[in-house]
Parts: structure tokens; C-alpha cells; sequence
């Protein structure tokens, strides 16, 4: 074979190298593509989509329910002490509920049939009474009183715990029958979680809200 033939037999091999090569480029790249596809979907429902769904309904909470929740978890204890207080003088109806000593216990005031106040003090699960429970004396001016809060109080202090959570989510410091302007109101301070102190009024007869404010006092 002469020089020019072999100079020519090699440049057609390296041409059909060459295209073969070019050939090969869109298969690679359509097997790379594949590769991709298959490690993760477009909507986000791989592995690498995190806990939620594009519309966040896994993360999302009902605020009412949850708000509900925390109040009756955070006021049990408020409840289980008006139980035992009442229980410990045999009747009457509770015109006040409130924590004391930090916490640590609650203060209940009952008032029986015949007018006479009963000071009742509970451990902090309110399931103990602690110490003996102290009866008031009580002049006409006090059993006057005690009558008309305890006759215009259709809602009884567990309604009124109700009435305020459905206001805040919280922990109820204090709860008690009082007179505002006239009316008969169980009035309230409740603590949420961020520490915010809301004090209430709900009216004690037809469980309206008479005030409902952040309380900035402390």
C-alpha cells in the first residue's frame, strides 16, 4: 500500500470514530435524564420532600381544638379543687376560686344556704383539703350579698370556666363573683401561654362578655 491510499484509510476510520461518537451523546444524555427522573418527583413526594405536602395539611393544627385542649388540661386542677372544697363543707355554692403561694395551692370561698362564707384551702392537684376550713363571720350586709350573687348566678363556676376559655387558652389564676356597674359578673384572670394576662367579665346570668382586656398591671 502507498503512502497516499494508507493516509487515507486512516483519516476514514477517524471519521467514522468521530460520528460514532456524536451518535452515542444523545443516548447518554437520555440515560442521565432517566437517572434523574427516578431519584425524586416533580410534586415533591420523594424522600427528599420533608414532612409536609405542597398544601401544608400535614402541619396544620385546628386552633380550636388545640386551644381547647390547652385550657382544660391547664384548669383541671382549678376544677378538682371547687369539687373538694364543696365537698369538704358538705354544700353550697362557690363564689370564688383562686391560686395561691405561687401555685403551690388554691383558696376556695363557699358560701351554704344559710349565708355563712367557708374559707377551704387544697394542695396544688386541688384533691386535698389543707387545713381545717375557716367559717366567716358573716354580717346582714355580707348574707345580703352572698344571696344576690349566688341567686343571680346562673352560671355556676364550672360554666364560668368554660366561658373563659372559650375566650383564652389558659391557665385560670382567678375566678370569682363580683359586681360591676350594677350587675352580677363572674370575674376572671386567665394566663396564656406567652405569659399574657387577660382579665374577663362574663356576665353571671346570661354568660355574656361584659369586659375582656390585657391586663399590663404586672
Amino acid at each position: 500500500m502507498n503512502l497516499s491510499t494508507q493516509t487515507s484509510t486512516v483519516t476514514t476510520a477517524r471519521r467514522v470514530r468521530r460520528v460514532a461518537g456524536l451518535a452515542a451523546l444523545p443516548l447518554a444524555a437520555a440515560i442521565a435524564l432517566a437517572g434523574c427522573s427516578a431519584g425524586g418527583s416533580s410534586d415533591g413526594s420523594g424522600a427528599g420532600n420533608g414532612s409536609g405536602s405542597s398544601d401544608g395539611t400535614t402541619t396544620t393544627t385546628a386552633p380550636s381544638s388545640t386551644a381547647t385542649a390547652a385550657s382544660a388540661a391547664s384548669n383541671e386542677a382549678l376544677l378538682a379543687a371547687v369539687a373538694t372544697a364543696r365537698k369538704s363543707v358538705g354544700s353550697g355554692t362557690v363564689i370564688s376560686v383562686e391560686q395561691e403561694q405561687q401555685g403551690s395551692a388554691f383558696e376556695v370561698l363557699v358560701v351554704t344556704t344559710d349565708g355563712t362564707e367557708h374559707e377551704v384551702h387544697t394542695d396544688a392537684d386541688g384533691t386535698s383539703v389543707t387545713g381545717t376550713p375557716q367559717t366567716e363571720t358573716a354580717d346582714a350586709d355580707d348574707r345580703a350579698e352572698h344571696e344576690r350573687f349566688t341567686a343571680a348566678a346562673d352560671l355556676d363556676v364550672s360554666d364560668a370556666v368554660s366561658a373563659v376559655e372559650d375566650l383564652h387558652a389558659g391557665t385560670i389564676t382567678e375566678l370569682g363573683l363580683d359586681d360591676h356597674l350594677g350587675k352580677v359578673v363572674w370575674e376572671g384572670d386567665v394566663r396564656d401561654a406567652s405569659g399574657t394576662k387577660h382579665s374577663v367579665r362574663i356576665d353571671a346570668g346570661s354568660g355574656d362578655v361584659v369586659t375582656d382586656r390585657v391586663d399590663t398591671d404586672d
